[in-house]
């Protein structure tokens, strides 16, 4: 495998519109980025600020790529650089890592096979909500915002919108939390939950999709013990959750 830093090429990197469109479009910069291998490879990739991670004047975007083949070096748009990535892990390695992911839960609905993907944060909200409103005998019918204006417009004693709204951030903290503790158990490592931060929530918009479609993005940091080495780094190369495509799933890693 190779882990290669990729950002724009000197005389591309003045030009503010493009880093500003690169930045604004996750399956634009896939696209793109394709061009640097031959065939359809897949792989998988992280984008960073250039002022945080290179020190630079100017905020470029910087992508980090995660590839089993190496990608081109004169490509006219990227300055790449590349290094083989091959981990040499043993059980109980502790690691700081940082991960870009894609939290989702699929909830099976009456009538279909397969369950249907939810935003896992999204997902503990409403139902907290409905929770709240089942326990004080309110109705459980309707979206986030009618259960939310239930409470507070029957319940007001127990509930004003800024109490609601600090519960629901802790909600959607102890949500995140889990869904990547919890997949850890699974992929070959344990995680330190005294370590774990959870920050940088947000919606990203698919532009060539339908009205609204997207995806949310939680960007996860912390410290992690290894537990099974091959299965852990198995699923290093194969990605963490879903949104790929879009710059989710790549966890960076290094020895501490």
């Amino acid at each position: 495998m190779y882990l290669s830093r990729v950002q724009l090429s000197p005389s591309l990197a003045v030009q503010k519109q493009l880093a500003r469109l690169l930045s604004e479009n996750s399956y634009g910069i896939h696209q793109i980025l394709w061009d640097l291998f031959d065939g359809d490879e897949r792989f998988l990739f992280r984008e960073e600020s250039s002022r945080e991670q290179l020190l630079s004047k100017r905020n470029l975007p910087v992508y980090y790529l995660l590839s089993k083949a190496r990608p081109a070096q004169d490509n006219p748009i990227f300055l790449v650089e590349t290094k083989i990535f091959e981990p040499c892990l043993n059980p109980g390695d502790r690691l700081a890592f940082r991960l870009r992911a894609n939290p989702t839960v699929a909830r099976k609905t009456e009538g279909q096979k397969r369950g249907k993907r939810h935003d896992v944060l999204m997902d503990a909200q409403y139902h907290w909500l409905r929770e709240q409103c089942e326990l004080h005998g309110l109705p459980v019918e309707g979206g986030k915002g009618q259960l939310k204006q239930s409470l507070v417009q029957e319940k007001p004693e127990q509930f004003d919108q800024g109490q609601i709204e600090t519960r629901l951030q802790d909600v959607s903290q102890t949500a995140a939390r889990s869904w990547l503790i919890h997949r850890g158990t699974r992929l070959g490592f344990d995680i330190y939950p005294p370590k774990l931060h959870c920050n940088g929530y947000r919606w990203n918009l698919l532009h060539k999709k339908q009205r609204g479609a997207g995806f949310s993005s939680v960007d996860y940091r912390g410290e992690l013990l290894v537990t099974e080495p091959e299965l852990f780094i198995k699923n290093i190369f194969a990605g963490m959750g879903p949104a790929k495509a879009f710059g989710c799933g790549l966890m960076l890693i290094r020895r501490i």
